[in-house]
């Protein structure tokens, strides 16, 4: 757009005498000054080259002028997001631009404890949150009171995550391992391990694991020795008898039998110690193809048998299947 500026000074002419060649105005002075003002005018805007209220609201002219009240209409249409920005002062520190929904309008967020802005970064500064890495693992964020931070804490030592659930790890049970666990259940199992070596066993200070009555207990060397059982009555070795002593009471002859190995397995190399305290006759003898072998049978001779002398000792030892050997304070019966 041009602005009108005047060309000729028409009143300087009113002035001037009359015959005075200047005094005359040519048509071409009037051309000149209507070319002008034609071009200005021309120049300038119409009313309706400037945007509507509703022309700005909506974005949708791309030759139109926008004043400045329409500037506003523009920037409080949508929420008055832009005209909110607008109207913010400086706070002072830094701040993010946001929206609060319950009062409707852009507002400048404050930074609370725990979180810093610099250099266009937000960041977490709280219990040491911020200085942690990627744990390029499953891992539990847990707090470090010594080191007064947070931390990560590595599942260890039959511990994992599987999928969301932090548990126990399944363990199998193998040549050094006797407990097993599985879904959640802890088991015991020695059947696998490793036969142990053992070298140097003091007597009063060591000891080995037994069965209880069904409970595992440590019973010391100087305890282990064979169990005592008194009788005065004639019986047929059992499976308790095996690693015990017996001893006969009372003034009665008595019979003991070693049974059959079909009838009663009892472990080859047990022991029975036969003690006779009593005064009546304490006779061993073997059932129906069981071998005694003693100083007075051969190895083949079955169901024989033998006698424990009165106040005397023998040893009873399984060495086969239906075949036992006697030694001791015996006769032949």
């Amino acid at each position: 757009m041009s602005d009108y500026s005047k060309t000729t000074n028409f009143t300087a002419k009113d002035s001037l005498s009359t015959g005075d060649p200047a005094k005359l105005i040519k048509g071409a002075n009037f051309d000149t000054e209507f070319d002008a003002l034609v071009t200005a005018v021309n120049s300038k805007l119409d009313s309706t080259d400037y945007a509507s209220t509703a022309e700005a609201q909506a974005e949708s002219a791309t030759n139109k002028v926008l004043s400045p009240s329409h500037f506003a209409d523009w920037s409080d249409d949508n929420g008055g997001m832009v005209g909110d920005i607008q109207a913010l002062a400086d706070p002072g520190n830094d701040t993010l631009l946001g929206w609060d929904d319950t009062a409707g309008a852009v507002i400048g967020f404050t930074f609370g404890d725990g979180l810093t802005f610099a250099a266009g970064l937000v960041e977490l500064e709280h219990l040491g949150i911020q200085d942690l890495e990627d744990a390029g693992a499953d891992k539990i964020l847990f707090w470090d009171d010594g080191a007064g931070k947070c931390d990560w804490l590595l599942p260890r030592w039959g511990l994992e995550f599987s999928g969301t659930n932090f548990q126990i790890a399944n363990q199998a049970v193998s040549s050094t391992v006797p407990v097993k666990f599985t879904s959640g259940v802890l088991g015991w199992s020695s059947a696998s391990l490793t036969e142990l070596a053992a070298s140097g066993v003091t007597q009063a200070q060591d000891g080995m694991l037994v069965s209880n009555n069904g409970a595992i207990n440590v019973m010391p060397w100087d305890q282990a020795g064979l169990p005592v059982v008194t009788a005065d009555a004639a019986q047929t070795f059992g499976l308790a008898d095996m690693n015990t002593i017996q001893v006969l009471t009372g003034s009665t002859n008595r019979v003991w039998t070693i049974p059959k190995n079909t009838t009663t397995a009892l472990e080859i190399g047990a022991i029975i110690i036969l003690v006779n305290s009593g005064t009546g006759n304490l006779t061993i003898t073997a059932a129906a193809n069981v071998i005694i072998d003693s100083v007075f049978h051969t190895a083949a001779a079955t169901a024989q048998s033998d006698r424990v002398l009165d106040g005397g000792t023998a040893a009873l030892i399984k060495t086969a299947v239906d075949t036992w050997s006697l030694a001791g304070d015996i006769a032949n019966s």
